[in-house]
């Protein structure tokens, strides 16, 4: 279950780009806010995934156009639980795989 909410309590870090516009992953799910932070301004979504884990659906200034960056609790650290949480988020918003550009196992070491 996934369930919007007003802002994150934690830090978040990016786990997996979608190749999809902010508004088409969010949908009605949730109100999309601007915002900046420490890297830019951004536009996107905060959310709970199970009532326990805070995720955020952003795009940056700057980055590629018509993408969408899934952020996940800074806590969740094992690449293969990050992983299931990233099919699990796009299960939650309907998206095919064939939208997930890149994820954090592509490249462990970021």
């Amino acid at each position: 279950m996934i369930e919007s909410i007003r802002g994150l309590s934690v830090e978040v870090v990016p786990q997996a780009v979608i190749s999809l516009p902010v508004e088409k992953i969010v949908g009605r799910r949730a109100d999309i806010t601007r915002g900046i932070d420490d890297l830019d301004s951004f536009e996107g979504a905060s959310f709970k995934l199970d009532r326990q884990i805070e995720i955020a659906i952003r795009h940056y200034r700057g980055h590629p156009k018509n993408t969408a960056t899934i952020y996940i609790d800074h806590r969740e650290a094992d690449v293969e639980r990050i992983t299931q949480l990233v099919l699990r988020i796009m299960q939650e918003f309907h998206l095919p795989k064939a939208v997930l550009q890149w994820q954090r196992r592509d490249d462990p070491e970021l």
